[in-house]
């Protein structure tokens, strides 16, 4: 595994999908899917130091772990009204659309998610920005192993 390759990953997917923020979370044990990398673009703040927040109770988390190999949100602000979330949002910077890519390993398990938060406005995702999003967490997944 090469740090400078998985953040040339996390650059070039922000880039491509003109997001400020692309983040790896991998599974760990000593807590829910921490922020392993993250890629700001400039004037972008940094999470992967905010405060921990309880990841296993967050709508898109539980969506994944209910099945959903990707869960993309065109408007988080009207996502869903689970207050946790509207915290973390604006923990986030303001979060205002955002795709998350699972990966799983062979037993079904998330093993990694891949984020990627646009933090200027709501936006409808396409189809091809959704398919970049899963092609990136597909080489996170190899450069992971």
């Amino acid at each position: 595994m090469s740090d400078n390759e998985i953040q040339a990953e996390l650059a070039a997917v922000a880039r491509d999908l003109n997001v400020q923020r692309a983040t790896l979370r991998l599974i760990s044990d000593t807590a829910v899917f921490p922020i392993a990398y993250e890629h700001c673009e400039p004037g972008t703040h940094s999470i992967r130091d905010t405060p921990r927040l309880d990841m296993s109770k967050q709508p898109v988390v539980l969506k994944m772990v209910g099945g959903a190999s990707q869960v993309i949100e065109d408007d988080c602000a009207l996502a869903t009204e689970d207050a946790g979330y509207h915290e973390m949002r604006e923990m986030f910077g303001g979060m205002q659309a955002q795709i998350v890519t699972a990966n799983r390993d062979a037993d079904g398990q998330i093993i990694g998610l891949l984020s990627v938060h646009d933090l200027t406005s709501p936006r409808t995702w396409t189809d091809a920005e959704a398919a970049r999003a899963r092609a990136c967490a597909d080489r996170l997944e190899e450069l992971t192993r």
